[in-house]
């Protein structure tokens, strides 16, 4: 059997990971180490990923447009804080967004031009854009050429198939964990207090007097004897109320405090189940109600919000799974981040930080 050349090497992953560390540390010195002609420093790496550099000029052209709208309404330290926050998160998310295209490219996953082309169509009829110039005059107000828009809406919908493919499509959410989620937080899904209430309602004429005050008021007294000795409260509202909905029993429907008038809400709220009450005077006139059915403390019924349940107990476990990955990604991969936050100051390099 033929033996190994003793000059050959065999492949070592600790030696290409000391290799791929050594190039990034040395991406990262040759770079930080670009002067203009004068000695100035030109630009400066807030990050490197893999053999990628994430700079200074690279995220503060992103943010151009968000610092100009924050310069209008800022001023002094509460916009350097405002910058250095924006500055810190727009670096982490790159990071993660170059994390993720080369776990793209890794796997084979591609966006092709169909599907751009497709996207930017979708996007201009959601936006009622109906000519390719009226979207050229939009990004240049965001700073942005259509080639450059076009390459960061391909970077995204690569991201979007990514995690689709190898998140998303994992979460799966069963009709019991919904159950079991609507019963633990139940509180969090009560109606506000309702009732069903039916009036007898007297009008007072505009600038009553105190003597067609006492007549009316005489006449409700009249009607609360006949309920007394058991007349029919549907009969005699359809024959006594002077309220719209007379002709209906005067069945007012099922009402929230809020619904109600003032002078209304004790006695609606208070009395038994199927009793009536006194009369109510009103700067309106003269009210008499009877309570048809009371819910204090209902609850929205679970098949008209499971859907909703649903969706947010997906975004949850999708967000935590994505967190996880990402998490994965980055402990396979060389990541320094070369910039923190100044005191309020804005992003400046500084040194490698904890992951």
């Amino acid at each position: 059997m033929n033996q190994p050349r003793s000059d050959q090497k065999r492949f070592s992953p600790g030696r290409f990971l000391i290799l791929s560390l050594l190039s990034g540390f040395l991406l990262v010195f040759w770079e930080r180490s670009v002067l203009a002609a004068e000695g100035v420093l030109i630009d400066s790496v807030m990050a490197v990923v893999n053999h990628h550099s994430i700079t200074k000029s690279e995220i503060d052209r992103e943010l151009k447009p968000t610092f100009e709208k924050l310069h209008a309404a800022y001023q002094g330290k509460a916009y350097r804080q405002l910058i250095a926050s924006l500055e810190y998160n727009v670096m982490m998310k790159k990071i993660n967004e170059r994390l993720e295209l080369e776990e793209a490219d890794r796997i084979g996953l591609s966006v092709t031009d169909d599907e751009v082309d497709r996207a930017i169509n979708d996007i201009m009829q959601k936006n009622n854009i109906t000519a390719k110039w009226q979207l050229e005059n939009a990004l240049a107000s965001q700073g942005l050429t259509f080639r450059q828009y076009r390459h960061k809406l391909k970077k995204q919908l690569t991201v979007m198939k990514l995690v689709n493919q190898e998140v998303r499509s994992t979460v799966v959410i069963s009709p019991d964990e919904v159950r079991d989620y609507f019963l633990k937080h139940r509180d969090n899904y009560r109606l506000p207090a309702h009732v069903t209430l039916a009036d007898i309602f007297l009008s007072l004429p505009e600038g009553a007097t105190p003597a067609q005050i006492a007549a009316i008021e005489k006449k409700g007294q009249h009607i609360l004897r006949q309920i007394g000795r058991g007349d029919d409260f549907e009969m005699l509202a359809g024959s006594e109320s002077q309220g719209p909905n007379a002709e209906s029993g005067g069945l007012l429907g099922d009402l929230t405090k809020d619904q109600l008038l003032p002078e209304l809400i004790g006695p609606a709220f208070s009395l038994p189940v199927g009793h009536t009450s006194g009369l109510i005077p009103t700067s309106r006139g003269f009210y008499i109600i009877k309570v048809l059915k009371r819910e204090d403390q209902p609850y929205q019924k679970f098949d008209a919000i499971k859907q909703s349940i649903l969706n947010k107990l997906t975004k949850k476990t999708t967000e935590k799974r994505i967190r996880l990955w990402l998490e994965k990604l980055r402990a396979h991969s060389y990541v320094a981040i070369y910039a923190k936050r100044n005191n309020g100051t804005g992003v400046t390099p500084g040194d490698i930080l904890p992951r």
